[in-house]
């Protein structure tokens, strides 16, 4: 087995049993063994068992940014890029709920202060969701499909959050629309709540 098969197979069993057992609950020496590696290779490749779990929030952030990259690139108007990136959202989290779910569900305390904080990689990866965000409603903003009245970088960061708070209802089971409807209701309420503005009637004056 090369380095690479190690390092997959650990990533992929960690994610297994995160998602059964819980983070807390799945030690790194059962990991080991279900990957077919000896404990000390897992040492090697991630350094702890918070170096498994960081590697797995920073894969699966670079997969969602790349796709969103992807349709920021596409020649569409504000209001249908702010479509596509709510069905772009669902799509990905619905490919990857085990990761979304030990995400959600399982995030250390420890590791949200060591490494979430200004400057850290982890931290440039969720705001760079936001820059991207921001990208989309300035376009639409630009082009006249979309209504922003707030600074576009904050209504980007609400953007993110009603997406990521509807993500964490959904992992927990706490919303059970499926994932093409949740994609269909976000999109409707976004694109209702940021619609231009009809232009203003003019009341005829009587003669």
């Amino acid at each position: 087995m090369t380095d690479t098969a190690r390092s997959r197979a650990i990533l992929s069993t960690a994610s297994r049993l995160f998602a059964a057992k819980g983070y807390a609950n799945a030690t790194t020496s059962e990991i080991a063994r279900e990957a077919g590696v000896a404990e000390g290779t897992l040492y090697h490749h991630f350094g702890s068992k918070d170096g498994i779990f960081l590697t797995l929030f920073d894969e699966t952030l670079d997969g969602f940014l790349s796709g969103i990259e992807e349709l920021l690139a596409r020649k569409l108007t504000g209001r249908e890029t702010l479509g596509a990136l709510a069905h772009f959202w669902y799509d990905y989290v619905s490919r990857h709920q085990e990761r979304f779910l030990i995400l959600q569900r399982d995030f250390p305390a420890h590791l949200a202060v060591t490494h979430f904080a200004g400057g850290s990689p982890q931290r440039a990866r969720l705001d760079r969701i936001s820059a991207l965000f921001s990208r989309a409603l300035a376009r639409g903003k630009a082009d006249g499909t979309l209504h922003v009245p707030f600074p576009v970088r904050r209504t980007a960061e609400m953007l993110r959050g009603s997406f990521y708070g509807t993500t964490r209802l959904k992992m927990l089971g706490l919303i059970e629309a499926p994932f093409p409807e949740l994609a269909r209701m976000t999109e409707m309420y976004w694109l209702q709540a940021l619609a231009p503005r009809r232009a203003a009637k003019t009341s005829r004056r009587r003669p």
